[in-house]
C-alpha cells in the first residue's frame, strides 16, 4: 500500500510544474520578484489573447515565408511590432553544450531566468528577443505570434537555447531584438500565474503547482 501511494505521488509530481523567482525559490504571488511572462510579452498578428492563441508551431513555409509574408514582416520586420535585427533557427542543445549547464535548474516558460542563470554559470551572453510561431489553426502563413524570449550565445557567436521546449518543437525560430529589449523584474501577479498555467497545460500537459499566497499580516491589537 505504501509503495502504491508513493508511486501515485511521484506520478502526480511529474505532471506538476513550478515557477521560480530570481533566487531560484518557489514563487509567491505578490511577494516573489523575478522575470515573469505577461500578456504584453505575447503578440499575435491575429490580435488573439493568450487563452485564445490555439495551436502554435514553427512557421510552415519557412524560409520562404520570411520574405513573402506581410503578416510576419509586420511582426518581426525592422519596423515591426516586435522588430528583429537578426533571425535564426535554433535546435536543441548538443550534448556537449548541455553538459556545460548541468546543475542549472532550467524551467518551462522561464526563458528569462534560464538564460540569466546560464550566463552566470558559463559566461554565455544573454540574447534578448522573440520566439516566433505560426498560428497552426489558421491558413498557412496567415498569422503569427511573437513571444518575448531570451537565449544565449556561445563565445563563437552560435545561438543556443537551453529552455525546455515541447517535443513538437525540435526547432525554434528566434529573432534578436532590434532595439532596447530589457525585461524588468517585478512581483508575481495572479494574471501572470494564469498565463503560465494556460501555456504549461497547452504546451506540456503540465499543471502549475499552486503559487503560494503571502501570509496575512496579523491584525493590530485593539
Amino acid at each position: 500500500q505504501a509503495r502504491l501511494q508513493a508511486a501515485i505521488a511521484r506520478s502526480h509530481q511529474s505532471t506538476m510544474a513550478r515557477l521560480l523567482d530570481s533566487n531560484g525559490e518557489d514563487a509567491i504571488v505578490g511577494k516573489s520578484v523575478g522575470y515573469w511572462l505577461n500578456a504584453a510579452d505575447l503578440v499575435s498578428t491575429a490580435d488573439l489573447d493568450v487563452k485564445s492563441l490555439g495551436l502554435l508551431g514553427f512557421p510552415r513555409d519557412w524560409p520562404t515565408v520570411y520574405t513573402s509574408s506581410k503578416a510576419l514582416k509586420s511582426l518581426i520586420g525592422k519596423k515591426g511590432r516586435c522588430a528583429g535585427k537578426k533571425v535564426g533557427v535554433v535546435g536543441e542543445p548538443l550534448p556537449e553544450e548541455a553538459d556545460q549547464v548541468k546543475g542549472v535548474s532550467l524551467r518551462h516558460l522561464q526563458s528569462f531566468l534560464n538564460a540569466a542563470m546560464v550566463e552566470k554559470k558559463t559566461g554565455f551572453s544573454v540574447v534578448p528577443g522573440w520566439a516566433v510561431f505560426e498560428h497552426l489553426d489558421l491558413a498557412v502563413s496567415e498569422a503569427f505570434v511573437a513571444e518575448r524570449y531570451w537565449w544565449n550565445a556561445l563565445p563563437d557567436g552560435k545561438w543556443v537555447d537551453f529552455t525546455p521546449r515541447p517535443k513538437a518543437w525540435p526547432e525554434l525560430l528566434l529573432a534578436e531584438a532590434a532595439g532596447e529589449a530589457s525585461k524588468a523584474q517585478s512581483s508575481l501577479t495572479t494574471g501572470e500565474v494564469d498565463i503560465a498555467a494556460v501555456l504549461l497545460k497547452q504546451r506540456f500537459g503540465l499543471t502549475l503547482a499552486p503559487a503560494v499566497a503571502p501570509a496575512a499580516t496579523p491584525a493590530a491589537a485593539p
